[in-house]
């Protein structure tokens, strides 16, 4: 395709993109632009007072300089063991959630009036 545009064209392109982009800044705004309405709704539907949110708000700022106080921490590797003592403590979870469900099954058979209500 570059072998087919002219200079003028290509600048025209780059023009046009700036007008009107079509490129990930802009799917950029739309997300900022669904979180701040997903936020409005969600104060008004709570009742929190304050100002409202704008997308401007929740826009990402890729280009921003950061300085040594801003800067994000960066993610350390986890060795083997820590991967282990997470995984076994999301199963641990995990184990009592089916361990609760199944004694609430068991105690519904036992009691059936309580699952379709209680008879008169």
């Amino acid at each position: 395709m570059l072998d087919e545009l002219t200079s003028i064209q290509l600048s025209e392109w780059q023009v046009y993109d700036r007008l009107e982009p079509i490129g990930e800044d802009r799917a950029d705004y739309r997300i900022a632009a669904l979180s701040s309405l997903v936020m409005n709704i969600a104060r008004a539907y709570s009742g929190m007072k304050g100002e409202m949110t704008t997308p401007d708000m929740f826009m990402l700022e890729w280009d921003k300089d950061l300085n040594e106080e801003d800067e994000p921490r960066r993610p350390t590797q986890q060795s083997v063991e820590e991967q282990e003592r997470i995984w076994l403590a999301i199963a641990s979870e995990q184990n009592k959630r089916v361990k609760k469900q199944k004694e609430r099954e068991k105690k519904l058979s036992k009691h059936p009036s309580k699952l379709k209500g209680k008879k008169k």
